[in-house]
């Protein structure tokens, strides 16, 4: 029996404990629960009081905006009757000034004109200088004419002796002027003036300037001057002469001192001796060229 008291007894007091423990808990968790209550209260109340500033800082920017729009300012109106004034009093002054301009510009006119006047001297005297520089050139011009004509004249009174087509010399010629040879001649050539030869010549032919345009030509060729062969020309015999120009055929050797021209259509079988030499291409040489009138020592490159 004291068993079952004792057991009896402990669970009343463990009862007992357990709702002891259980009333504090609770009690604490109404505490808690005030507490959490009065934070939230505290937290609105701060909310309310910012939402409450900030709307009345928004109505209080908006009703200055407000009174700002309602009532603009109104611009001042310029003073017109100041600028008016002004305006008024400067055209007076203008006004009153143009009779002095006009008497200054009356009193300035001569004086402009004093200064045009030399340059019309001048225009005058230098047309007078133009005048007599254009008579010295006109003097210079005609001395250039006269001189010219003389030219001309002396040219002109050199005769040139014509041995026309159809005409035969069995002999020699000599003639002071030029020749032109157009019929035969048997027998050499020799004139002062320029030798032309298109007709037949068997001789040898001697002139201060030679041309060759026949078919064929039997005879040296001496000349001071230049010799030309034209195409289609044969020549038998040598040239001696200051240039040659060969187009044709020359059978005998060249001496020149001075250029020698070979061109493409040239047909040359003889030496050549000159103190230049331009071979074309398609030119045809059978012999020797030297050139020993040039101005170059050959030998001194070779000692």
């Amino acid at each position: 029996m004291s068993f079952f008291k004792e057991l009896k007894e402990d669970i009343v007091q463990s009862v007992n404990e357990l709702s002891d423990t259980l009333e504090e808990k609770v009690s604490a968790s109404e505490e808690a629960a005030e507490e959490a209550e009065t934070l939230e209260t505290e937290v609105q109340k701060e909310i309310d009081s910012i939402l409450e500033d900030g709307i009345l800082n928004d109505m209080s920017v908006a009703e200055e905006d407000s009174e700002d729009v309602s009532e603009p300012e109104e611009p001042s109106e310029p003073d017109l009757s100041a600028e008016v004034q002004e305006e008024k009093e400067e055209t007076e002054e203008m006004a009153a000034d143009i009779p002095e301009l006009e008497e200054e510009l009356q009193e300035e006119e001569p004086k402009e004109e004093e200064p045009q006047e030399e340059p019309q001297e001048d225009s005058y005297f230098g047309e007078v200088d133009r005048q007599e520089e254009n008579k010295i050139m006109n003097m210079s011009q005609e001395e250039d004419n006269m001189s010219d004509f003389e030219e001309t004249v002396e040219d002109n009174s050199e005769e040139t002796t014509v041995i026309t087509k159809g005409t035969t010399i069995n002999g020699g010629i000599k003639s002071d002027t030029s020749l032109i040879v157009k019929g035969v001649i048997e027998g050499d050539v020799e004139c002062q003036g320029k030798l032309t030869i298109t007709g037949h010549v068997a001789g040898n032919s001697t002139a201060s300037e030679i041309y060759v345009n026949t078919p064929r030509l039997e005879g040296s060729l001496n000349s001071h001057g230049s010799v030309k062969i034209d195409v289609s020309t044969v020549v038998i015999g040598s040239i001696t002469s200051a240039s040659v120009v060969v187009a044709g055929a020359v059978k005998g050797d060249i001496d020149v001192n001075g250029p020698v021209i070979i061109d493409s259509t040239a047909v040359v079988k003889g030496s050549v001796f000159a103190k230049s030499i331009q071979i074309n291409s398609g030119a045809v040489i059978d012999g020797n060229c030297s050139l020993k009138y040039a101005d170059v020592d050959l030998d001194t490159f070779f000692d």
